[in-house]
């Protein structure tokens, strides 16, 4: 549990007073396992568990008085966290924070691993998504005493007045806007490290909430929301990974074939379609990249639509027809990138072979063929009665003692 300490709890909501911590216990622990767990992934989860412990050894709290921010983002787009955290670099003097282990804290940034503060900055932000959930779903739990004989009961405190209802909705609300704002943080933060120095990734990669998904057409929350209105939350793209799975195997492999369709996954992830020829010109190359761009832009479009047709969070009156519109033109989406398929089928090269498309357009191919020769076959055929007919007038307009030789 990331949170154990009165000081943590002042940290996080200054005007909080609870001197025994161990009272929310139960409800941290709910929140870490429902809320927290699943977008660390196991694994990280008991990683940072493990690392609070041994930090806490040497720091006592992890609050913002332990390791604190001097300074802005860094502007350079190359410097890893430098659009998710701000740099972790100074220590306050041992005076402001005394470690019970009594081990001396340094004054000096340079003796401080940068691994520490970018774990601290991490187990920071895991603090804030579980204490503010908590906060948002238990306030009305944490304003009544339950006891024995007497039912349930207000809290008060001398020099504290109960709040009204209108501030305790307001409360819950603004509980749940940070929980939500944390939540982002978070995922940034370890989408930062994933390009950067990869200090989490090889234990977040096992999580459902890992930034990338490269057997999807869209595997970063900015790609789809190029294509999906999500209000830049990752948290939403994390919410709609399945639906987007779902979507991609049930509507688009169908129509475009499996081999296609990693294809285009695959260019999308690294620029260059699967089972493409790397010996092939550079000419050929482009060409065969730009049309697997197009189909790409196609595909993710219709993907798009598709899963707009599954979104729940519209409002009910405008849900069932949002969803109508979204499935007509996602099937509109969908056909056109089968036409540009069929279209393309050479520059596509040899993961378009044996395609739904592939095959739909050899058949027609060969039905097109069949009714060639069968028109062939018929002109033949009325040629050859007409030339015999022709033969016989022909023959017929000779005079009678000549149409027998024998008759002469």
């Amino acid at each position: 549990m990331f949170i154990q300490t009165e000081s943590e709890i002042n940290s996080l909501m200054p005007t909080a007073r609870w001197n025994r911590p161990e009272q929310l216990k139960g409800y941290l622990e709910e929140e870490e396992r429902v809320a927290l767990e699943p977008l660390l992934g196991t694994e990280l989860y008991e990683f940072l568990c493990q690392e609070y412990e041994r930090l806490r050894e040497t720091y006592v709290d992890i609050t913002s008085q332990t390791v604190s921010p001097v300074c802005k983002a860094k502007s350079d787009p190359g410097q890893p966290y430098a659009d998710v955290t701000d740099r972790l670099d100074h220590i306050q003097s041992q005076a402001a924070v005394m470690p019970q282990c009594h081990m001396p804290i340094p004054e000096d940034t340079d003796d401080v691993p940068e691994e520490d503060m970018l774990t601290i900055r991490l187990i920071r932000i895991c603090q804030q998504i579980e204490f503010y959930k908590m906060l948002s779903h238990k306030t009305g739990l944490l304003t009544v005493s339950f006891n024995e004989g007497g039912g349930m009961n207000m809290i008060s405190a001398d020099g504290y007045e109960p709040a009204d209802e209108k501030r305790m909705e307001r409360v819950v609300k603004d509980a749940f806007m940070s929980a939500g704002r944390a939540v982002d943080s978070l995922l940034l933060f370890l989408e930062a490290d994933a390009k950067g120095r990869k200090l989490f990734t090889s234990r977040w990669s096992s999580a459902d909430a890992f930034y990338l998904h490269k057997d999807l057409l869209f595997q970063t929350a900015r790609v789809l929301s190029e294509f999906l209105d999500i209000k830049g939350e990752r948290m939403a793209y994390v919410e709609l990974v399945r639906d987007i799975r779902f979507c991609q195997n049930t509507y688009l492999k169908p129509r475009v074939g499996g081999k296609l369709l990693r294809a285009v996954v695959e260019y999308a992830n690294n620029g260059m379609p699967a089972g493409s020829d790397s010996s092939s010109s550079a000419e050929d190359g482009l060409v065969n990249n730009d049309v697997y761009e197009d189909l790409l832009q196609l595909l993710r479009t219709a993907l798009a639509f598709y899963v707009e047709g599954r979104r729940t969070e519209l409002a009910p009156v405008r849900d069932k027809l949002a969803r109508r519109d979204s499935m007509t033109d996602a099937q509109q989406a969908m056909a056109m990138a089968c036409e540009f398929i069929a279209g393309n089928l050479d520059a596509l090269g040899e993961p378009a072979i044996d395609t739904p498309v592939y095959k739909k357009v050899k058949d027609e191919e060969a039905r097109q063929q069949l009714l060639r020769s069968n028109r062939e076959m018929a002109h033949a055929v009325r040629h050859q009665a007409y030339m015999q007919q022709q033969r016989k007038k022909l023959f017929t307009a000779f005079p009678a003692t000549h149409r027998n030789p024998e008759t002469i």
